[in-house]
Parts: C-alpha cells; sequence; structure tokens
C-alpha cells in the first residue's frame, strides 16, 4: 500500500499543479509550497525523534542542495508546467533514473549495458511523446516545446540532486536533509517569487484551486515523501522504484479525468516506451564496487 501510495500521489502532483499555476505565479506557488512542506518535514522528523539540528558546514551543503532540487527544479518546474500538458509533463520526467545512470558514469561508477539500451528505448519515447509522432503533422508551439524540453532538463537536475544528497540522507536522516533543502530552496526563491506573493492573484484564487495547493504541499510535499522514505526502508529500493513506474500512468489518468488532457495513441505509446526504457535500464542495474574486506 505504501509504494501504491506514493505512486499516486507523485503523478497527481501534474494535473493538480497545472491548476495552480494557471491561476497564480509559478514561482510563488513553489516557494510558498516548500516553505509550508519542508517545515513539515522538519515538524515530522522532530516528532519522530529524529535530530533537526544541524552544523554550519551541513547548513552551506543543503543549501547548495535545496539550491539545485528545489530552486531551479521546483522553480523550473512551475514554469514548465504553465507551458505543456501535464501528461507530457509526468511521463517526461520519469527519465529521471536515466540521467541519474550517467552522471554514476560521469562520476566513475560503473553502470550495466542494458542501462545505455534502456536509455535509448526510453528518449526514443520522450520523442514520441513530444512531438506526437516521428513527423508530426502539426508543429508544437514554440512555447509547449519550450516547456517539454524544460522538464527533460530538470529531469537531468533532479537526478543529479538525488545522487549528490544521498550522503546526507544517510548521516542525517531523510527527513531532516530533505526538509532543510526544501527550506533553502524555498528561500532561494523568495526573491523571485515576492512580485507574484504580492499582485493579488493569491486572493483571487477559488476554493478548488486552494484544495490543490494544500494537496502538493500537504499531501504530496509531505506525505508522499514520508511514504517514499518508510517505503525505502521497509520494502527497498528495487521493490519502491517498480511503483515510481506506475506515477506516469496515474498522472496521465488524473489529467485525462480531471483536466480533460488526453494522450493520442502515438504518446500513449511513447508513455510506454518511457516507462519501458526506464524499467529495462535499471533491471541492469549500477554496478557497485564493492570494498576489499579489511585485513585482519
Amino acid at each position: 500500500m505504501m509504494g501504491l501510495f506514493v505512486a499516486v500521489t507523485f503523478g497527481s502532483a501534474y494535473p493538480f499543479g497545472k491548476q495552480v499555476v494557471s491561476a497564480v505565479d509559478p514561482l510563488s506557488f513553489s516557494c510558498f509550497r516548500y516553505l509550508i512542506a519542508g517545515a513539515f518535514m522538519l515538524l515530522l522528523a522532530k516528532g519522530l525523534g529524529q535530530r533537526t539540528a544541524i552544523t554550519a558546514k551541513d547548513a552551506l551543503a543543503l543549501g547548495c542542495l535545496g539550491f539545485l532540487g528545489y530552486a531551479i527544479f521546483q522553480g523550473v518546474w512551475g514554469i514548465a508546467l504553465q507551458m505543456t500538458s501535464p501528461a507530457k509533463a509526468v511521463i517526461l520526467v520519469a527519465t529521471t533514473p536515466m540521467f541519474g545512470a550517467i552522471f554514476a558514469r560521469i562520476a566513475g561508477q560503473p553502470v550495466g549495458r542494458m542501462i545505455w539500451i534502456g536509455a535509448a528505448v526510453a528518449f526514443l519515447g520522450v520523442y514520441l511523446v513530444v512531438n506526437d509522432g516521428l513527423a508530426p503533422a502539426q508543429p508544437l508551439t514554440d512555447e509547449e516545446l519550450l516547456g517539454d524540453l524544460l522538464f527533460v532538463l530538470i529531469a537531468a537536475v533532479w537526478a543529479l540532486f538525488g545522487l549528490l544528497s544521498r550522503p546526507y540522507v544517510m548521516r542525517l536522516g531523510a527527513w531532516t536533509t530533505t526538509g532543510w533543502a526544501a527550506l533553502f530552496g524555498a528561500i532561494f526563491l523568495l526573491p523571485l517569487a515576492v512580485p507574484g506573493m504580492v499582485d493579488g492573484a493569491w486572493g483571487r484564487i477559488d476554493f478548488n484551486v486552494g484544495l490543490a495547493f494544500l494537496h502538493l504541499a500537504l499531501i504530496v510535499g509531505c506525505l508522499g515523501n514520508a511514504a517514499w522514505s518508510g517505503g525505502l526502508g521497509r520494502l527497498g529500493l528495487a521493490s519502491m522504484v517498480l511503483y515510481l513506474y506506475l506515477s506516469p500512468v496515474f498522472g496521465a489518468a488524473f489529467s485525462a479525468l480531471l483536466l480533460g488532457d488526453w494522450l493520442s495513441l502515438t504518446q500513449a505509446l511513447g508513455a510506454v516506451l518511457v516507462i519501458g526504457g526506464v524499467a529495462l535500464g535499471q533491471s541492469g542495474g549500477i554496478v557497485f564496487k564493492r570494498r576489499p574486506p579489511a585485513a585482519g
């Protein structure tokens, strides 16, 4: 149930996010969202008896991670979601594990050959999703194409964030690391978000947009991440990643049902290739080096 909850909540972020960024400034949305979510993450960590105090050195590192994972990723996420459809966006971000493998290889970590085969299949799927065919009859608008490209770009950013944050998650705990990174990222966004906070749009949002924002800040931002971290501890990474393959399916389904944002048959085929390529690549896995046994 925990893994399924993660897949549903993460997939739901895109159609609900589309409703919010269509009504308010996307930078103010991302800033408000992670000021709230970051604070709740730290309260959750405190309630679970985890250490939330950090050193100045850790604060500097987590500030850099927050800039990458929340100021850049989440800030661009909101802007890009204004430009393109949530159904496409959730599929394009599903390429994150492929970028993770590429960054691991750049860092000198051996990876299995299936990673590269899976990447080729996944990015063929990306092409079909973005263009709705090998030779699309109707060209994309410049804005929609930019939005699609930005989602592929921030998929790489999120993969890099995951790679760099792992040592801190292992040492400080998932909630302390994520909570502080989210707060720092929101603070970095604040100077850019202030105009959207004071332009009056937030005072004009309707009940549905308000509920969508609370869902994104509390259910997705806090409980979704709580379920993800708990699942990693109870089920392991390999099992939880399988559930993440369902996120684009739920995201596309919610987008169709809530917003009428239906994929074409060609785009649905592209989505299958993206998910299948990522799954194929992960089946090869990253070949972690084993340390030699200590002398004795």
